[in-house]
């Protein structure tokens, strides 16, 4: 059952999300986009320092290796992140496998991103179109472009704002009815995600030591955690 409190929360989180996104447009600020950065940001205005800035670096962590380069738009981290601490927020009293799987659950929400801020992409060719003819004859105003450039900010903090709240509300209604069916036994550990995450930037280094490495940290990793 979904609360209005946890309405107001996936709100407020929305809002945080909406608002981060448009430093991807209006204002091009890197450091903003870093998870870390915006788990920094959550810990400061809850004043809950843990398990919020170790998601922070999870997802730093877990798309390490890939970022803007062209026409390449990288998963959208931010969302991810955000989706999970409003899912934890929410969900106060979630265990470690409990984490795991909000983790897993809301890690494809950055491809989504990706893929939305992709298409809206797109779609601004329209225009880019409105915005020729505009300077042919300065006509008609409403393609000025200072118009256009408010109307794109304006759609775009409406469209992050109800990606957020369909794709959160419904996981959180999801997961607060499969929680008490997950099991309390093998915990797993911050180190031990933070390790399943590197790995897709270890492994885009195609150095055979970082694999060997990498598969021995695991299996101490898993046995001292058994």
């Amino acid at each position: 059952m979904i609360t209005s409190p946890d309405t107001m929360v996936i709100l407020g989180g929305g809002i945080f999300f909406a608002l981060l996104g448009l430093t991807r447009f209006a204002l091009d600020l890197g450091f903003v986009q870093r998870p870390i950065f915006v788990a920094s940001l959550w810990a400061l205005v809850t004043w809950q320092a843990q398990p919020v800035l170790s998601i922070g670096i999870f997802f730093e962590l877990l798309w390490l290796d890939l970022f803007p380069a062209g026409t390449f738009i990288p998963p959208h981290s931010i969302f991810s992140l955000l989706a999970t601490l409003t899912l934890l927020t929410c969900l106060p009293a979630s265990d470690m496998r409990m984490v795991t799987l909000i983790l897993i659950c809301t890690t494809p929400l950055g491809y989504l991103g990706a893929w939305t801020e992709q298409w809206y992409r797109r779609r601004q060719n329209l225009s880019y179109n409105s915005l020729i003819t505009w300077t042919r004859n300065r006509k008609p105003a409403y393609s000025s472009p200072e118009i256009l450039t408010k109307l794109a900010l304006t759609e775009t903090f409406v469209l992050n704002l109800l990606l957020f709240f369909l794709c959160v509300l419904p996981l959180l209604f999801v997961l607060r009815n499969i929680h008490p069916w997950v099991e309390n036994e093998l915990q797993p550990t911050w180190p031990m995600l933070w390790l399943i995450a590197s790995l897709g930037a270890l492994l885009s280094l195609r150095i055979h030591k970082a694999y060997i490495l990498a598969a021995i940290t695991m299996i101490l990793g898993i046995l001292l955690n058994l």
